[in-house]
C-alpha cells in the first residue's frame, strides 16, 4: 500500500444521484421456448396481479405530472412523442425521491414504473424495462418501511413486478423463476404469524400469485448445486428483510435459524457505546488470518482497522481504567477463529489510542486498545473485504450542537475528500479525463475560499495524487473533529448518456439494487479490490448486507442532518451552474452505502459533480470555469449551513 501521503490543513491566518442508467434502445431478440414461458408469467401477472388504475385519456395542461402520468396509463390514452413521455416519467421518479421515504414517494416511484413498462411494452427499448425495475425496487422498499399490511402488500406486488420483468428482458424464464423466488421468500418472512395452535393464515393476493407463476414455470427451476445456492440466498434474504422490518428489535429475533438478522447491534443508549456485528450463524468454516491492522489516531480521537482474509464473529469488551494497577483503559475485540501470525503484537499510536496490542485467544485471537481515558466507542465490520472498524473519540455520537430553530450552526472545521488518488483513478471520460485530477482540483478551489471567505478550518484528505484508503479518509475527519464532511466524485454511467449532478447521504437505499446502490458498490469496489478478496461490487446480497450495517450507524438525528446538508449541497450546485449551464440536469439526492461515509462522527455528504461517462459533462469537467463552480457551490452550501437554513 502507497503511503497516504501528507495532509493540508487550511486555516484563516493562512489563507491568501443511483442517476439514471440510460442505455441505446434496442430491439430484444426473443428465444421462443423462454419467451413462450415468460409470456406465460406476464399473463399471470396481468389476471392474478394488481395492476396499475390510470386516469382520463386527456390529460389538461393544468394536470400535475402525477395526474398526467396517471392518465397515461389507461390503455385507451395515446401516448405523446416517446421524449415527452420519458421526461414525464422521470419528472415522477425525480418527485418520489425527493419525498422521502413514505407511501407517497413508494406511489410516485410506482407510477413512474408503470409509465416505463407501458413505453416498454410499445417498442421493447430495454432501457424503458431497467428503469421501470429500478423504480419498482424502491417503491418496494418505501412501502416495506411501514409495518401497514397494505402497503407491505403493495411491496410485494411491485417486487413482483419486477422479477417477471427482469426474465422478460433477459429471454430466459429461469431469470423470473429466480428472481420470484426471492419474492416470496423475502414476503413469507414478513408475512404475520399463524396463530398458537391454528391454521397457517390465507396467502396475500401477491404471494398467492407467486405461488401460481412459480408452478407454471415448474420447469425452469434451477436442481443440484444452483438450487441449493438459490435457497441459500433465500435465507439470507429472509434475514435482511427481518433485520429492516419496522419495529424490529435490533439483535433480536424469533424467527428460526435460517431468518436470522443479517447484524446484531447492541447499544446502551444513543450516546452510548454501539457495536454491529455479524450474526452468531456467521461463524467461520475455513481459516481465518487477520491480515493487517491499520490506525489513526490524534489527541481527539483514533480509528483503528482490523483486515482479515475471510469474514468472522467478533465479542467486544471494555475494562475502565484503574489508577492504583496502572491500567488504562481499554477496549478488546475477540475475533473468532482467527491466527495473527506476521502481525506485530504491540504497536505505539500515540494520543487518544496510546497503542494496540494483539495477542492469542483459545478460539482465535484477541485485539486490545489501550485508550488514555475512558472514550466514546463505536466498533462496526464492513464487508468486501471483511474488516472490523473500532472508533473512539472524546467527542459524543449525540451532541446538541445545531443551535437554535433557523439559528445559526457551528461549523469551524470543514473535511474536503478528493475522491480516488494514486493507482486508483476512479472513473475516466471518453477522451481520457480521470477522475481523481478533478476531485483534487476542485478541492484545492474550495480549502482556500472557505479559508478566506468564511474562516473555516480545513482539512484534505489528500493533497497531491496520492491512494489513501476509504476507511482513513473518515479517520481523519472524525479525528479533526470535523463539523462537515464532503466527499467530491464524479458520476459515471455505463453508456455514458446520463448528465447532470447528484449528492448523496449515507443510508440504506430505497433499492438495494438500482442505480444509487450500484454507484455505492462502484465506489467501494476500489477498496475491495485492493483487500484481495475478489468479490463482485455488484451482488445484491452484498449491497442488502451494507444497508443493513449501514442502517445502523447513523445514531440520533445525525442521519437527518446528513441528508439536510446534501440537499442544500444539490440545491447550490444547481444555482452555480444554471447560469452558464441551464441545461444542467438535477438527478436529486439519494441515500446509499458510500463506505467513505461510515463512521463519520459528523453530517457528511457525497457530492457527483457530474457525469465524466458522458462526452458533454466531461468536457464541462476539464474546464477551469466549471471547477470552479462546483467549488463555489460547496462553499456556498456550507455557508448557508453555517446560517442555519
Amino acid at each position: 500500500m502507497k503511503p497516504p501521503g501528507r495532509i493540508a490543513i487550511h486555516s484563516a491566518r493562512g489563507a491568501a444521484l443511483a442517476s439514471r442508467r440510460r442505455t441505446t434502445p434496442a430491439q430484444l431478440h426473443r428465444s421462443a421456448p423462454a419467451f413462450a414461458a415468460i409470456t406465460l408469467f406476464a399473463a399471470a401477472a396481468h389476471t392474478l396481479g394488481c395492476s396499475a388504475e390510470g386516469g382520463a385519456p386527456a390529460a389538461p395542461a393544468a394536470l400535475s405530472d402525477e395526474q398526467r402520468a396517471a392518465a397515461l396509463l389507461d390503455p385507451g390514452a395515446l401516448l405523446p412523442p416517446r421524449a415527452e413521455t420519458v421526461a414525464l416519467a422521470d419528472a415522477v421518479a425525480i418527485a418520489s425521491s425527493r419525498a422521502g421515504a413514505g407511501a407517497q414517494a413508494a406511489s410516485l416511484a410506482e407510477l413512474a414504473g408503470d409509465l416505463r413498462v407501458r413505453l416498454f411494452r410499445l417498442d421493447q427499448a430495454a432501457t424503458d424495462a431497467r428503469e421501470a425495475m429500478e423504480l419498482y425496487g424502491a417503491a418496494a422498499t418505501a412501502f416495506r418501511a411501514s409495518a401497514e399490511p397494505a402497503l407491505v402488500e403493495r411491496a410485494c406486488q411491485a417486487e413482483r413486478r419486477r422479477a417477471l420483468l427482469a426474465g422478460e428482458l433477459a429471454h430466459d424464464a429461469a431469470v423470473a423463476y429466480r428472481e420470484l423466488y426471492l419474492v416470496s421468500r423475502r414476503y413469507a418472512a414478513l408475512a404475520p404469524p399463524a396463530p398458537s395452535g391454528g391454521a397457517p393464515p390465507a396467502l396475500s393476493p401477491c404471494l398467492g400469485a407467486i405461488a401460481v407463476a412459480l408452478a407454471q414455470a415448474a420447469a425452469y427451476r434451477p436442481s443440484g448445486e444452483a438450487l441449493r445456492a438459490l435457497e441459500q440466498e433465500g435465507h439470507r434474504v429472509e434475514g435482511v428483510a427481518l433485520a429492516l422490518a419496522p419495529g424490529s428489535a435490533p439483535g433480536t429475533s424469533d424467527a428460526p435459524a435460517s431468518a436470522a438478522s443479517a447484524v446484531q447491534v447492541t447499544t446502551a443508549d444513543a450516546s452510548g457505546d454501539l457495536v454491529v456485528a455479524p450474526p452468531a450463524s456467521a461463524a467461520p468454516t475455513g481459516p481465518v488470518k487477520v491480515t493487517a491492522i491499520e490506525r489513526h489516531g490524534s489527541d481527539k480521537g483514533a480509528r483503528v482497522v482490523i483486515e482479515l482474509s475471510a469474514p468472522t464473529t467478533f465479542d467486544v469488551g471494555t475494562l475502565p481504567a484503574d489508577e492504583t494497577a496502572g491500567r488504562d483503559a481499554r477496549i478488546f475485540v475477540d475475533i473468532a477463529g482467527a491466527t495473527s501470525r506476521g502481525v506485530a503484537r504491540e504497536i505505539e499510536v500515540g494520543g487518544a489510542l496510546r497503542r494496540v496490542r494483539v495477542g492469542v485467544q483459545p478460539k482465535g485471537t484477541r485485539v486490545v486498545l489501550d485508550l488514555a481515558a475512558n472514550l466514546y466507542r463505536r466498533v462496526f465490520y464492513l464487508p468486501e473485504p471483511f474488516r472490523i472498524v473500532v472508533d473512539v473519540s472524546t467527542r459524543p455520537p449525540v451532541r446538541d450542537d445545531e443551535g437554535k430553530p433557523g439559528g445559526a450552526r457551528e461549523v469551524r472545521r470543514v473535511v474536503i475528500d478528493p475522491g480516488h488518488g494514486g493507482n486508483d483513478t476512479g472513473a475516466v471520460g471518453p477522451t481520457g479525463l480521470k477522475e481523481k485530477d478533478v476531485t483534487l482540483d476542485v478541492a484545492h478551489r474550495v480549502a482556500p475560499l472557505l479559508a478566506r471567505e468564511l474562516k473555516i478550518e480545513t482539512l484534505l484528505t489528500r493533497d497531491s495524487d496520492v491512494y489513501v484508503p476509504l476507511d482513513l479518509r473518515t479517520a481523519r475527519a472524525n479525528a479533526f473533529h470535523a463539523d462537515l464532511f464532503v466527499s467530491i466524485h464524479c458520476n459515471a454511467s455505463d453508456n455514458g448518456r446520463a448528465r447532470g449532478v447528484q449528492t448523496f447521504s449515507l443510508a440504506a437505499p430505497h433499492d438495494a439494487e438500482g442505480t444509487s446502490a450500484a454507484l455505492a458498490a462502484r465506489e467501494n469496489a476500489a477498496r475491495a479490490a485492493r483487500g484481495g478478496q475478489g468479490v463482485d461490487p455488484g451482488d445484491p446480497d452484498a449491497r442488502r448486507e451494507v444497508a443493513a450495517i449501514l442502517s445502523n450507524l447513523n445514531v440520533g438525528d445525525m442521519a437527518a442532518r446528513s441528508r439536510h446538508f446534501a440537499e442544500l449541497l444539490q440545491r447550490s450546485s444547481l444555482a452555480s451552474l444554471s447560469p452558464r449551464y441551464p441545461d444542467t440536469k438535477d438527478q436529486g439526492v439519494k441515500g446509499a452505502g458510500f463506505f467513505v461515509l461510515a463512521g463519520a462522527d459528523m453530517p457528511a455528504a457525497l457530492f457527483e459533480t457530474a457525469f465524466i461517462s458522458n462526452p458533454e459533462d466531461e468536457a464541462r469537467l476539464a474546464t477551469a470555469d466549471f471547477r470552479q463552480k462546483m467549488a463555489d457551490a460547496i462553499v456556498n452550501a456550507i455557508r448557508a449551513y453555517r446560517e442555519g437554513k
